[in-house]
């Protein structure tokens, strides 16, 4: 068949029946058609993996498969299109797949160039594919967050018994920057903020729930205008490209031209950050993976317990929907030693308003 496409055929298996922990001595494909956020989770799962595996992994959409780059233990295969996507306009949506039939039997790969040399190259004889179990906190400790769920069912249980889960998961993902990016984002952020300049980064919206989004927009404008009052040497970025007053520049508008993939831009991006504001999305819990940096999670309509590892430099505010639903009461919250409680404020307002992210904004940043 002419169609430009290289046919592969592995091996390929979901997270469930012990399968895949079952591998040993493989090279291993894992297929993650999934969002920024849940390639930062995936980080923490891969550590748990069983070591005598190799481990690559790759979807269409190259902006996300840059999170991997330099990681030691897992390999980025580039698909050579940077927007997220399923591959359909190259010939064969998910390599020619369906998730229901990865049940352990041999499929056939349809792999599209550029991807398709970088596969063969790393030469897999197994593919994982998982559509990533939500949990939602109905599971208990060890295993509450969405990752250490997903490690449950990856890991053989000999392993995971050897492993002591009372302490945070580690991230298989390197965040120090590629050198040339970060000095393209230095050069780019100089035109926006002075060096002695204090920049924060604004998440307000993501791309799965329009539930989760912070307010309209009002509350960030207020949030920025508050802290530039108290200090003229703030400066903000919105992940939203939108305009949030005075101080503020828009990602896309500060580095698109630069033709880098989203996460090595952000990775270098957040080398000069000194507060992250932002819902459960992609750039929260990159940056709470990453570490370091003052962070102010904002939650609407999930809790922290279901996702993050805790991070000390991070502060999460709680809307009342979270408790009117009693979601800070089901297993995960409830299970989990103090080694793994994040820091939590609870708000008796549905809306989470300016003030109480300006204060929090003053704890973490003095």
């Amino acid at each position: 068949m002419n169609d430009g496409l290289t046919r592969l055929a592995l091996p390929a298996m979901r997270e469930d029946r012990g399968r895949f922990a079952a591998l040993r001595n493989r090279r291993v494909l894992v297929y993650w058609p999934h969002g920024l956020g849940d390639w930062v989770t995936f980080g923490n799962v891969v550590p748990l993996l069983e070591p005598s595996n190799a481990y690559a992994i790759t979807r269409f959409g190259d902006d996300y498969v840059s999170l991997a780059e330099e990681s030691a233990a897992l390999a980025p295969l580039f698909s050579g299109s940077l927007p997220p996507g399923d591959g359909a306009e190259f010939g064969a949506a998910n390599l020619g797949l369906e998730l229901r039939r990865c049940n352990g039997q041999r499929l056939e790969l349809a792999v599209p160039s550029p991807l398709a040399g970088n596969v063969v190259r790393f030469g897999p004889d197994a593919l994982l594919w998982t559509d990533y179990p939500e949990t939602e906190g109905r599971r208990a400790y060890p295993f509450h967050t969405k990752a250490r769920n997903l490690a449950r069912l990856l890991v053989p249980k000999p392993r995971l018994r050897t492993l002591d889960l009372s302490l945070p998961l580690a991230n298989a993902i390197e965040f120090a920057p590629n050198p040339e990016t970060l000095r393209l984002v230095e050069q780019r952020l100089a035109q926006f903020a002075e060096p002695e300049m204090r920049v924060g980064v604004i998440s307000r919206t993501g791309v799965t729930a329009a539930r989760k989004n912070w307010g309209d927009g009002s509350e960030a404008r207020e949030f920025v205008a508050a802290m530039r009052r108290a200090s003229d040497r703030w400066c903000f970025v919105s992940m939203d490209d939108e305009d949030l007053g005075e101080g503020v520049a828009g990602f896309r508008a500060l580095f698109n031209d630069l033709g880098e993939p989203f996460a090595r831009v952000y990775k270098a991006l957040l080398m000069r950050v000194d507060l992250f504001v932002g819902i459960p999305a992609g750039p929260l819990h990159f940056t709470i993976a990453r570490g370091g940096i003052p962070t102010i999670g904002l939650w609407l309509s999930h809790h922290p317990d279901w996702y993050d590892e805790p991070n000390r430099s991070a502060m999460h505010l709680v809307g009342r929907y979270v408790r009117d639903r009693r979601f800070h009461k089901r297993p995960a919250t409830r299970t989990k030693p103090p080694s793994l409680r994040h820091r939590i404020v609870y708000l008796d307002t549905l809306t989470i308003g300016a003030e109480p992210v300006i204060e929090a904004a003053r704890t973490l940043t003095g």
